[in-house]
């Protein structure tokens, strides 16, 4: 069984969890909750959870969802991958 990826941002690192880390980032740079940013994305704060946690691997269109409620270009969540 291989190991897990690590989630610290080194190479090798899974992109489910660069991408959830980005999202994450966003968010508290904008002093938003997952609550409030679930509520701009149209999403469920339990999906955005999720997803900063990298524990799913989400659609683009997932990914579009949480860029426009961040007011980010979508590839910004992709940066590091």
């Amino acid at each position: 069984m291989e190991p897990k990826a690590r989630k610290t941002g080194t190479a090798g690192e899974e992109p489910k969890f660069a991408v959830g880390r980005n999202i994450k980032a966003q968010r508290k740079s904008r002093k938003l909750t997952q609550e409030k940013l679930a509520h701009r994305a149209g999403m469920h704060p339990v999906e955005v959870g999720r997803a900063e946690r990298g524990l799913r691997d989400m659609r683009v269109s997932t990914v579009v969802k949480l860029a426009r409620g961040l007011e980010v270009p979508p590839m910004e969540l992709f940066r590091g991958i």
